[in-house]
């Protein structure tokens, strides 16, 4: 029954990201990922817990979040295209594709404490704040994706970071015995909340770029040890 519980998180998801391209709406979606969002951290941290691991549960993990970080994200990634032909198709498209390089490769590395590229879910965590944005009509968010320009490049650099050999610390490091190990991930949650209270549509934007750059600063001086 232990080895159950943690897949009951990742199928739960699953169909937070299915139920997230069922709804076609920007806010519902944002909400249904973000749930998917704590449910594959509940649900790595049960199974860390319950010291329980499985070839299915991993493949399982990945179809989840392929559903839930790739396709969902890349649909509602199309629902403010400033582009009114078949061009609004390409940039989530490759956003697709880099999720599932991403996650691909990833089931082929040793397991590491560390992420070697930025995960899925950090990249649709950034994408959340877009779509929150345009549903509150944040005015400088909204004018700043309609400009073609960025609309397709954010999906590209999102790739291009996903796929990426940068060492980006995880929350799985704080458990080690490296007192930095528990505070990088420390800063960065209490960035996050800080910035829910200042303006939460650019809370989440703001907080990967914030994690970027405190990985950079983590991989200095974890070299440095």
């Amino acid at each position: 029954m232990k080895k159950i519980v943690p897949s009951i998180f990742t199928c739960l998801n699953l169909l937070c990201g299915f139920f997230a391209i069922v709804s076609g709406d920007l806010f519902v979606g944002s909400i249904l990922m973000l749930a998917a969002l704590l449910l594959d951290v509940l649900d790595g941290m049960l199974a860390r817990m319950l010291n329980v691991s499985s070839d299915m549960g991993k493949e399982l993990d990945s179809l989840a979040d392929m559903i839930s970080f790739g396709l969902a994200p890349a649909y509602l990634y199309i629902l403010f295209s400033p582009f009114d032909s078949w061009v609004k198709y390409v940039p989530p498209a490759i956003f697709v594709l880099g999720a599932a390089l991403r996650l691909a490769r990833f089931n082929t590395l040793p397991s590491s404490k560390h992420f070697k590229g930025m995960p899925t879910p950090t990249a649709t965590f950034f994408l959340l704040g877009i779509f929150l944005a345009h549903h509150y009509g944040d005015n400088f968010i909204v004018d700043q994706y309609e400009n073609p320009a960025l609309y397709i490049l954010t999906p590209i650099l999102l790739t291009m970071l996903m796929n990426s050999k940068f060492t980006m610390f995880s929350i799985k490091t704080i458990n080690s015995g490296f007192k930095m190990d528990v505070l990088f991930p420390l800063i960065c949650f209490l960035f996050f909340i800080t910035l829910l209270f200042i303006d939460f549509q650019i809370a989440f934007p703001l907080t990967v770029v914030f994690y970027l750059t405190m990985s950079f600063i983590y991989n200095f001086v974890a070299k440095r040890r």
